[in-house]
């Protein structure tokens, strides 16, 4: 972050409760302003920084009476699952939501926070898209984003991720480098109904969810595309093994998932993400197969 923040952004890292509040106190601001590098607010700072930090809801308290923006940390708390400072910033007035094109409960849905996912929906978090709806395994909602002839409705949304349009991405605090990266994926994708299919077929693979998967089949989605959407680019056999759902990985296999595609970042295969998810089994199951 710049160097205004960073004696609290210390304070936070060593969990001074007293020495973040002496600080806030003497410069509000350390709570309501951006940082034009890293993290772009303190309270981002903290809830990703001292997730494990046992005073960082007192911390994250200072912050909020300071006047502190809720929604980007809500949002972080949900990529890192982070639940007890997301009640905080909940109960708080966070926009549950969110307040652009890309909610919280995607955010965790993305990430695989199972924590954050049960607290958005118990908190009453909207089911806005196809993609939520995959990831949530709910079929009866998947086929309601249909229309008779099989064409999407437009409530289903459109492709997204937590880096944002070209507008957002282009102000983000990524080095140039980065932006380039980021909005050249986010200007591949088509967003036509097939993408939007192949996406939403991904996060009912990341949670494994079986009879989302199928039905999603049935409407055509591709299982051996890589899809937009993501920035490690997989298939959803790579996802699914990832995240140790052996269920959903050979229901995959049995539908016809080639389990030689590598990813379209680090090439990988979806035997080696199962061993940087720590699977050993299904790594070695994978790798039997190639």
């Amino acid at each position: 972050m710049d160097a205004k923040f960073h004696p609290a952004v210390v304070a936070i890292k060593t969990c001074d409760l007293e020495r973040l509040r002496a600080l806030v106190h003497a410069d509000p601001s350390l709570a309501t302003s951006r940082s034009s590098t890293s993290h772009p607010t303190l309270l981002q700072c903290l809830v990703l920084s001292a997730k494990d930090a046992p005073n960082k809801l007192e911390m994250a308290k200072v912050l909020v009476n300071a006047g502190a923006d809720l929604n980007g940390p809500l949002s972080a708390c949900a990529s890192c699952d982070n639940v007890e400072v997301a009640e905080l910033l909940l109960d708080s007035g966070a926009a549950i939501d969110g307040t652009g094109g890309w909610s919280p409960l995607e955010e965790a849905l993305y990430w695989n926070s199972r924590r954050m996912i049960d607290l958005l929906i118990q908190h009453g978090a909207c089911i806005q898209n196809l993609r939520i709806a995959a990831g949530l395994g709910r079929a009866d909602l998947i086929e309601a984003f249909f229309n008779p002839d099989g064409s999407l409705k437009a409530e289903a949304g459109k492709i997204n991720w937590p880096w944002g349009d070209l507008d957002v991405i282009g102000k983000s605090n990524f080095d140039a480098e980065g932006r380039q990266s980021l909005a050249a994926k986010f200007s591949s994708w088509t967003n036509d109904r097939q993408s939007i299919v192949n996406n939403a077929l991904v996060y009912a693979c990341i949670h494994g969810h079986l009879d989302a998967a199928n039905l999603l089949l049935t409407k055509g989605a591709q299982i051996n595309v890589i899809p937009g959407g993501f920035d490690y680019a997989g298939t959803g056999l790579h996802y699914a093994a990832l995240n140790g759902r052996r269920s959903m990985v050979e229901f995959l296999i049995r539908h016809g998932a080639d389990v030689h595609i590598k990813d379209a970042k680090v090439g990988g295969t979806a035997s080696d993400w199962a061993d940087y998810g720590k699977q050993p089994e299904l790594r070695d199951y994978l790798k039997s197969l190639l």
